[in-house]
């Protein structure tokens, strides 16, 4: 497209935007590895897990009851397509109806070259806990504290494409209309172990070494952010 536009995106030390949600221990996970369940605030069960967009490993195979995607949709049943197939009461699937109980489903094989998919948050602390907030305790020191923050933009935006839906009922909100660059100017969040080149998902050269806190990059938590110069390896935009 000759009008298609292109933009940078900039992370900032104020790139509040660029912020998540603590990653928290699924009580799917808590109940998998025999771990209190997390209970709402008033001590009642909590009635869903939090899903966190997440890549898969490898492909698998599922099966959607139909007319789920919306209350009304078995209301104009008349207007759809036939199912995929069925699943009996033990689970098992068939091309035809086996029985009048039987569920009608469609078959989907989902692909980790799809994208990110929304899914129970399952992992857990190295002594086996679960985690609760972005610190393996509260108060922890920055050695014990997981990064919050994205540490370019190119992440937030994958959600809004993948998991956004606009009034016409589609997704790519973003990448449907316009290219976007990324650049690390003086970013929230950074590669303590480092980053090879070919993991780089910003606008820069060479694999981006090793990143210090409140000198590579500037996090709200623990420390406060501060201006200096841009991250080692940051390309400029044009």
């Amino acid at each position: 497209m000759a009008n298609r536009p292109r933009i940078a995106h900039l992370a900032g030390p104020t790139a509040t935007v660029q912020n998540s949600p603590p990653l928290v221990t699924s009580n799917k996970a808590r109940q998998k590895y025999g771990l209190p369940v997390r209970k709402n605030r008033d001590g009642s069960d909590a009635r869903f897990d939090a899903l966190r967009a997440q890549r898969l490993a490898a492909p698998a195979k599922v099966y959607v009851e139909c007319y789920s995607a919306h209350p009304l949709e078995a209301d104009a049943s008349e207007l759809y397509g036939p199912p995929d197939g069925y699943l009996d009461a033990k689970g098992a699937f068939h091309r035809e109806s086996t029985n009048p109980q039987d569920k009608a489903v469609f078959e989907i094989d989902i692909l980790p070259e799809d994208g990110l998919y929304p899914l129970p948050y399952m992992a857990r602390k190295s002594d086996g806990a679960a985690w609760e907030g972005e610190c393996t305790e509260p108060g922890a020191e920055a050695a014990k504290a997981r990064q919050s923050f994205y540490p370019d933009g190119s992440r937030s935006f994958e959600e809004i494409d993948r998991l956004g839906i606009g009034s016409e009922g589609v997704g790519n909100l973003i990448s449907s209309f316009a290219d976007v660059d990324f650049y690390r100017v003086l970013p929230p969040a950074g590669y303590t172990k480092g980053l090879p080149a070919s993991r780089r998902t910003d606008v820069g050269e060479g694999d981006i070494p090793p990143e210090t806190r409140s000198k590579d990059f500037f996090a709200y938590r623990p420390l406060s952010p501060r201006r200096g110069s841009a991250a080692p390896g940051a390309g400029a935009p044009d």
